[in-house]
């Protein structure tokens, strides 16, 4: 049904705690409408939509030899589902995907018998109310290679996310825009310029530039904030960042007199 991860990616091993998960049951997105009423106007004024966190219910049960192991494995519990731990639950039926996870709230076993109880954990999405690949971008999409499943977006087309050229396009095989804000992404620039260096996605309108000089010995790391060699360049920006939308983004590099890599290293990210 599921297994369960640190924070780390190393799996729990629930045969230890005598733990056996029956049913695992996510809600939707949790929509916040943001509105606003006129009076003498019917209805409302729809200003936008933010999401609030997603709810997990995961029901377990657990089995012991006897009454007294019984609460020694029921402590166990307690330490396991400590709600300040971050978690990662996957799906057996989606096993490319992760939901990083906290539990929400109080729980209690409820003795079935004298060896055994049945319990449901509350968990809620740690930061997005999103899915999340466990493999990244620039993991090779092969048959051979872990996390990787059916309905993940991914199509037979070659999408390479390394480049050196000034003009291409990059995939985003998710259902959810890939923003830098909130999102795990970084673009790796290695390039020279004289005064100025752009990089435009032409197919979101954005575009983010960075007003100085690049030789061959630097490397631009732009994110939510821009780096070069690991020392912020973020006033010498325009201040922006670059998303990638779900399907193709056409990119452009501008301003550079020679590009010798670009990188786009992310997760991609699913409502389900």
């Amino acid at each position: 049904m599921i297994r369960l991860f640190d924070e780390n990616m190393n799996e729990v091993d629930l045969s230890e705690y005598r733990l056996i998960p029956l049913s695992f049951k996510p809600s939707s997105l949790s929509p916040n409408h943001i509105t606003d009423t006129v009076e003498g106007r019917p209805g409302i004024i729809r200003n936008g939509t933010s999401l609030g966190v997603r709810k997990f219910d995961v029901d377990f049960w657990v089995k012991s030899k006897n009454f007294y192991t019984h609460s020694l494995f029921r402590s166990m519990l307690f330490d396991l589902f400590d709600p300040t731990k971050l978690y990662y639950v996957v799906q057996n039926e989606q096993i490319g995907k992760r939901w990083p996870v906290v539990v929400s709230a109080e729980w209690t076993p409820d003795r079935v018998n004298p060896s055994t109880s049945q319990f449901t954990i509350p968990f809620e999405t740690y930061e997005l109310p999103y899915a999340e690949s466990i493999n990244t971008s620039l993991t090779p999409q092969t048959f051979d290679q872990d996390w990787w499943q059916m309905g993940m977006g991914l199509i037979a087309e070659d999408t390479p996310y390394t480049f050196n050229t000034s003009s291409f396009r990059v995939y985003n095989p998710g259902n959810v825009t890939i923003n830098p804000f909130y999102c795990d992404m970084e673009i790796i620039l290695n390039a020279t310029c004289n005064s100025y260096v752009e990089i435009q996605n032409t197919t979101t309108g954005d575009l983010w530039r960075y007003n100085g000089s690049l030789t061959t010995d630097d490397t631009v790391r732009l994110g939510f904030k821009a780096k070069k060699n690991n020392l912020s360049i973020y006033r010498s920006t325009n201040r922006q960042v670059i998303t990638l939308k779900p399907g193709w983004n056409d990119i452009k590099i501008n301003g550079t007199t020679s590009i010798q890599n670009v990188q786009f290293a992310f997760r991609f990210y699913y409502k389900g």
